[in-house]
């Protein structure tokens, strides 16, 4: 069987195209790498959340916010204080939430800027 020279040209990967792809691929890891950190910490302050509604007592809003100062403080998150936390009550149930923003930069003058929200009910 043999090829014309056409077929033969369209083989594969051109080098511009590999380093192409390769700075895409780049781009995508670097800024996820740099994300990865922040979720980490949203997630901490989720479970933070959900665990002081789940010990408190009175679930009054100082019994909810010492609980989570000292889960917070124990899990090293520092994005929010205990204080951030807002506790409302709508029938028999209590929510707490806290709304942050987490900047990050990247390179040169490019930052992303993340917003979180948590929200954990009993």
């Amino acid at each position: 069987m043999t090829m014309t020279a056409g077929q033969r040209a369209q083989r594969g990967l051109s080098m511009i195209g590999f380093l192409f792809v390769a700075a895409v691929v780049l781009v995508v890891a670097m800024v996820s790498f740099r994300m990865i950190p922040a979720y980490i910490e949203y997630y901490t302050i989720q479970r933070a959340l959900e665990g002081a509604l789940a010990d408190s007592n009175d679930l009054s809003v100082a019994t909810i916010r010492r609980a989570m100062d000292r889960r917070l403080a124990a899990d090293y998150a520092d994005a929010v204080v205990a204080k951030d936390v807002d506790v409302t009550k709508s029938g028999n149930t209590i929510t707490a939430s806290v709304s942050w923003q987490k900047q990050l930069h990247m390179v040169g003058n490019v930052s992303l800027l993340l917003d979180f929200d948590a929200t954990a009910s009993r």
